[in-house]
């Protein structure tokens, strides 16, 4: 394995066989340990505790030992995905309907508002995974309605390979598209700012961009990305959309795990995770 700090990390699995997984890097070793045993998607930290998304669960809240504190069932038609924290409050996407739904950490996890990027009843947009900073909403979608009768021909669908994914910047103060970051982008997942670079997943092209620039290229699905210093933790599906992977690339790593990627010099080493998809990865 190529160097690194002692750490931790939150991975959470989607689908089939999913999970939440504890890994921890110490002296050079890892020690992996299953923690649920469900579906999971989103993760974020709340103060010492973490609220992790899942699509058959809702909203769970885990103590700092990991320990289940606090649930909320939501519909399972809500087809829910990423989540981030803000002011006491959940940003949890709910793909289903192209929106973002905003609970209430503090008073029973109750859905208090929401952001909604098209009007439609149904996955035209799929929205998937926001990161909020400064008082701005960065959101990775398949698609977005830029004009009229736009839907009609993008609608999602994991069999199309129209690369018109987005990040979008949305103020929050304002409650409104500021710009769209970054566009053509084939199915982007997983954004996060860090030290005021944009990170995504081009997860069909199996890449990982800083900004414009590609940083990373993988031999699978990429979805799932944390940052610590200069050390790169990125998810690899074992499955996902593999009919279209298979006709964009011929060197395929059909393996679940995560990449260490050193940033600075370019290396990597790959880690076995036992599921099928990787959907998110937190830093604890």
């Amino acid at each position: 394995m190529i160097p690194i700090d002692n750490c931790k990390l939150l991975i959470t699995c989607c689908n089939e066989n999913g999970g939440l997984y504890l890994i921890q890097f110490k002296d050079q070793q890892y020690e992996l340990k299953k923690i649920l045993n469900i579906e999971c998607r989103g993760v974020a930290k709340y103060g010492s505790s973490f609220v992790i998304i899942s699509n058959t669960d809702g909203i769970l809240i885990l103590d700092e030992n990991l320990n289940i504190i606090k649930r909320k069932a939501l519909p399972k038609e809500l087809d829910l995905h990423g989540v981030a924290i803000d002011n006491d409050k959940a940003y949890i996407v709910e793909t289903k309907t192209n929106s973002i739904g905003i609970y209430d950490l503090q008073n029973n996890l109750e859905r208090i508002d929401e952001i909604t990027f098209s009007p439609e009843n149904e996955d035209v947009c799929h929205v998937n995974d926001l990161f909020i900073a400064n008082g701005k909403l960065y959101v990775s979608m398949f698609s977005y309605p830029l004009k009229k009768n736009f839907l009609s021909f993008v609608s999602y669908s994991p069999q199309k390979t129209i690369q018109q994914g987005v990040i979008l910047e949305y103020s929050l103060q304002e409650r409104k598209i500021s710009k769209i970051c970054h566009d053509k982008l084939f199915q982007p997942h997983s954004v996060l700012l860090y030290d005021d670079q944009l990170y995504y997943c081009v997860s069909s092209k199996l890449l990982v961009n800083r900004n414009e620039d590609v940083i990373f290229k993988g031999l699978g699905y990429t979805r799932g990305l944390a940052i610590k210093n200069q050390m790169m933790f990125i998810g690899q599906s074992e499955s996902r959309h593999l009919e279209i992977l298979l006709e964009e690339h011929t060197n395929l790593l059909l393996d679940c795990g995560i990449y260490v990627h050193d940033i600075d010099t370019k290396l990597s080493s790959f880690i076995h995770i036992p599921a099928k998809e990787i959907y998110g990865i937190l830093i604890v």
